[in-house]
């Protein structure tokens, strides 16, 4: 089996005149596909953008290719399509990157080109300018994963995508069942597929009172947000309790490396005495055993402290933190004049939701302060009854 290497032309860059394989950015299109990945990345779906482009008579990549045209008025082919659009997404060729490998000949008798598995695809960062700002790319990667690939699904719900087993962190289903009463209808369920097969926990919530309740709960936490009184009333506190959790893990941490020390120390003088006859093979057998078990356990209690530790820190420096907040300000002040929730906002703003055996849940935002909120939230809505109350009174 062979691999093969295929040069595409793709819209919004051009090849170099004089250095063979050199992508060049193509001017006359660069705004096409930044306008392209801006509206995915805020909350415009796939159909939507492929309508804007029809409707503007922009002409598809391969409309383009030919004709050199960007827009059209008289255009009545080329257009664009999902699949198209979903591919240009999808193409890490607009953040300066190239895929090699993509595709291998299985058979040059009958010609068949197989699509090689991803893993496998050779990937070469930087090899020309990008158009599209990686936090932006990783950022329509995030909403394409979660919405997935099928588009024409018959019921779309609202959390399709979001929602994940504690346990196994597989995603869990949304499937009709169906009601023992005759004729009864039939209700949307959330459900963990194969759990048997998995030795996980069975789930059965109802996926409609379950989605108001997220919905009323993410509403909540962006008005507590937007309130900027109530906010920071609490958030400061927030931090300097973070602060205080993650030294008290730091020490935990050192006092386990203490144990683990001392039992390695131990083991080595005991594997001495063995050595010399101090003390017998079996008791050194009875006795080693024991201290592994103990250093094995210390060992999980450590890696477990250092995750909880990395869970805990803010890697974002000053600057990322501003950029944050303000797209952070912006999408929650377009959210809440929402009439109707859209799916794009959710993504957005939420990473994934887990539900438990015991069908507890934990939402996990893609903001740090969303995060606080929601970990403080009795003690934020506390304040806003608190502030309430005040204002009634004086009134």
């Amino acid at each position: 089996m062979e691999s093969i290497c295929v040069v595409f032309q793709h819209i919004g860059y051009k090849r170099h005149t004089s250095i063979k394989n050199k992508l060049i950015i193509d001017d006359n299109v660069k705004d096409v596909v930044e306008k392209i990945f801006d509206m995915y990345a805020n909350g415009h779906g796939s159909v939507e953008i492929v309508n804007y482009l029809n409707t503007n008579k922009y002409l598809s990549p391969t409309g383009y290719r030919k004709t050199s045209v960007i827009q059209d008025e008289n255009k009545t082919n080329y257009d664009w399509n999902e699949v198209t659009l979903c591919n240009m997404l999808k193409n890490e060729v607009y953040i300066g990157n190239t895929i090699q490998n993509k595709k291998s000949v299985v058979s040059y008798k009958v010609h068949k080109i197989r699509t090689v598995e991803k893993e496998n695809q050779i990937r070469v960062d930087s090899t020309h300018e990008p158009i599209i700002d990686k936090d932006i790319f990783e950022k329509v990667q995030c909403i394409l994963e979660k919405r997935g690939t099928n588009t024409k699904l018959k019921y779309d719900y609202l959390l399709r995508g979001l929602l994940y087993c504690y346990h196994c962190k597989r995603k869990l289903q949304i499937a009709l069942k169906k009601n023992s009463k005759r004729n009864a209808k039939s209700h949307p369920y959330i459900t963990c597929s194969d759990h048997k097969s998995r030795g996980c926990y069975p789930l059965s919530i109802n996926y409609e009172k379950f989605e108001k309740h997220i919905i009323y709960v993410v509403k909540k936490i962006c008005q507590i947000y937007a309130d900027k009184e109530i906010f920071y009333s609490i958030y400061e506190k927030y931090q300097n309790k973070t602060l205080d959790i993650r030294e008290g893990f730091k020490k935990k941490i050192e006092k386990i490396e203490k144990e683990i020390s001392l039992i390695n120390t131990n083991l080595d003088k005991m594997y001495m005495d063995k050595l010399q006859g101090i003390i017998l093979e079996e008791d050194y057998i009875r006795v080693s055993q024991r201290f592994i078990f103990d250093r094995t356990n210390l060992m999980k209690q450590k890696e477990e402290l250092e995750q909880k530790l990395i869970g805990t820190e803010d890697k974002a420096n000053t600057e990322n933190k501003t950029k944050e907040e303000k797209e952070l300000d912006e999408l929650i002040e377009n959210f809440l004049k929402l009439e109707q929730i859209d799916k794009m906002y959710l993504y957005r703003l939420i990473n994934k939701i887990e539900i438990d055996k015991d069908k507890n849940v934990y939402i996990y935002f893609n903001f740090s302060k969303l995060n606080s909120i929601n970990e403080n939230l009795d003690e934020f809505i506390k304040i806003e009854e608190l502030l309430s109350a005040n204002i009634q009174k004086t009134g």
